[in-house]
């Protein structure tokens, strides 16, 4: 046994010895087959010489892949976190990379760990792992990086370069998309269209979706089909994003039938499924992952559809986190921000659908030019898109009162059947708002407009910078004081519920060209408390105070 454990021993010293004296030869460019049996001569262990020499080539194996330098890799071709083209020329260009550092690793400390894993496990030391070799080789020589506009959105929350900025190409999602599905023959198209539960009017991209099912060719056959069998050809799911800021007291089955008489009020061809879904919490990622399975079949695409900062790109990653159950994913994440226009091309997606020949492909965000957030800056699309459960904010105003809605929305109450009416506000915490006379109104504006009244933020300056408010007159009936019967919407910023029974007269102040309409109302409750003249009390919730507690 002592003879067995020496003999192991210097074995184990002259294979130590001579990888390293391989791995430094390679180092230097000297990689010939003479060399090795040189080093091995001298080591004065011929056998060793040949038994190395005739596993040359595994030895990869245990070479980290620091050795191959990042100069020598290709970078993609399109950036995974949004689509764009890649180039490292010039740096106010949509598409910029930067080449990442070479990692330096300690090989020594490497081989020994593999050289006594295989000895503990009584395996080769240089035996190659059973692998794809052309999917290994594939992988190494593509680099693992994003552009830096991505990568300043996703650790820093901002745009990198205002010159790129203003370059960025763009994109026609009705002739692109289209006409791809249509030369597609023999696979199912599944549409997933991604509204936001919060802003459904503004979000739903109805002209989008009509004229992608012509440009497709699926339209005449979805009617067709339609009359012959009652169902739609074309697969519609409709996938209603950030459920979890909506109260609970709603009720899913409530908000889906909802959600399906708002999408048919649009004429548009019937949906397949409905899916209330939440990136953050998870909730109801299963349900759409087993619809989306079911409907692509041996062969179909999955193509994700939605409006800009309707959450695609969250929803995505979301579907990642659900099927590794938490862990890390091959994939690399779509980049996630508060910016309109995060998505810039097709991005194919791997990993989401377990049959091999599905594919799931991620469009760039459709531009709505009726939403208030293309007025405003990243700062500000922050406050007014909601991260935390909506809370309600009910008014009691009197006929010539009115309520603001930060600096960027007012509604005065002309005539009303009563003295009064309810008026509950559903949007972001951060919007600040306050109840007067609408008398008052334009002095207020002047006063507190981007100071008190926010968002905008930066004060009159900032204000200057932005349209001046616009009135229209909306007319709504009511059928109950006791709750909201008719929401009035603007665009990308919320919505107010009107609790009246009978006709009401409104005055509707907002920026040019943002969308306000009337629907039927989504949530009728009022809030428990209700507010009083004056500015209303901030809703975020304050940070406890851990020393104080202590």
């Amino acid at each position: 046994e002592a003879h067995v454990a020496t003999t192991t021993t210097t074995m184990r010293t002259w294979a130590r010895c001579i990888v390293r004296c391989t791995r430094t030869l390679r180092r230097c460019g000297r990689t010939s087959q003479r060399s090795v049996r040189n080093v091995s001569d001298f080591l004065g262990s011929r056998r060793m010489a040949h038994a190395a020499d005739r596993r040359l080539d595994a030895t990869q194996a245990v070479v980290p892949p620091t050795m191959a330098t990042w100069n020598e890799k290709q970078a993609p071709e399109r950036c995974p976190g949004c689509g764009v083209k890649m180039q490292e020329s010039d740096p106010d260009k949509p598409g910029f990379f930067v080449r990442p550092k070479e990692k330096k690793a300690d090989a020594k400390e490497e081989f020994e760990e593999t050289l006594e894993s295989s000895f503990r496990n009584k395996t080769d030391v240089f035996e190659t792992p059973k692998t794809n070799e052309t999917d290994d080789a594939e992988e190494e020589e593509v680099l693992d990086v994003v552009c830096a506009r991505c990568y300043s959105l996703q650790h820093y929350g901002r745009i990198k370069s205002l010159a790129a900025e203003s370059e960025l190409p763009g994109f026609d999602l009705e002739r692109i998309v289209g006409n791809r599905i249509a030369r597609e023959k023999g696979r199912r198209a599944v549409i997933c269209c991604v509204v936001d539960a919060a802003d459904f009017d503004a979000s739903l991209p109805i002209e989008s979706l009509r004229q992608l099912l012509v440009s497709a060719k699926l339209l005449e056959e979805t009617e067709s089909r339609m009359t012959r069998e009652g169902r739609s050809a074309a697969h519609i799911v409709l996938a209603v994003t950030k459920s979890d800021l909506l109260p609970k007291q709603c009720g899913l089955k409530r908000l889906e039938g909802w959600y399906r008489r708002r999408y048919k009020v649009q004429g548009l061809p019937s949906i397949t499924a409905v899916h209330l879904v939440s990136a953050q919490t998870g909730t109801g990622m299963h349900m759409l992952l087993e619809g989306l399975e079911e409907l692509c079949g041996k062969l179909g695409d999955v193509w994700v559809i939605g409006a800009q900062n309707a959450g695609k790109s969250s929803l995505i990653n979301a579907m990642h986190r659900c099927i590794s159950d938490g862990n890390a994913s091959k994939q690399r994440a779509l980049t996630e921000a508060a910016v309109p226009g995060t998505t810039l091309g097709i991005v194919q997606l791997g990993g989401i659908l377990p049959t091999a020949r599905c594919r799931v492909f991620d469009t760039p965000g459709v531009l709505h030019t009726h939403q208030i957030t293309n007025l405003l800056s990243a700062a500000e699309v922050r406050m007014i898109l909601p991260r935390r459960a909506l809370k309600p904010r009910t008014f009691r105003c009197e006929v010539g009162g009115c309520i603001s809605l930060g600096a960027c929305a007012r509604l005065e109450v002309l005539s009303a059947p009563s003295s009064t009416i309810y008026m509950t506000f559903w949007g972001s915490d951060e919007i600040v708002c306050h109840m007067g006379k609408a008398t008052n109104a334009p002095e207020l504006w002047s006063k507190h407009a981007g100071i008190t009244l926010q968002p905008p933020v930066g004060g009159k300056e900032r204000c200057n910078k932005l349209p001046e408010l616009e009135m229209m007159e909306v007319n709504v009936f009511g059928n109950s004081w006791k709750e909201s019967s008719v929401d009035v919407c603007i665009a990308g910023f919320g919505w107010v519920g009107i609790g009246v029974s009978g006709q009401c007269r409104l005055r509707v102040w907002t920026f040019p060209s943002i969308e306000v309409s009337t629907r039927e109302a989504m949530i009728p409750d009022f809030a428990k408390q209700f507010e009083t003249p004056g500015f209303t009390k901030a809703l975020i919730p304050k940070k406890k105070n851990k020393k104080a507690k202590a």
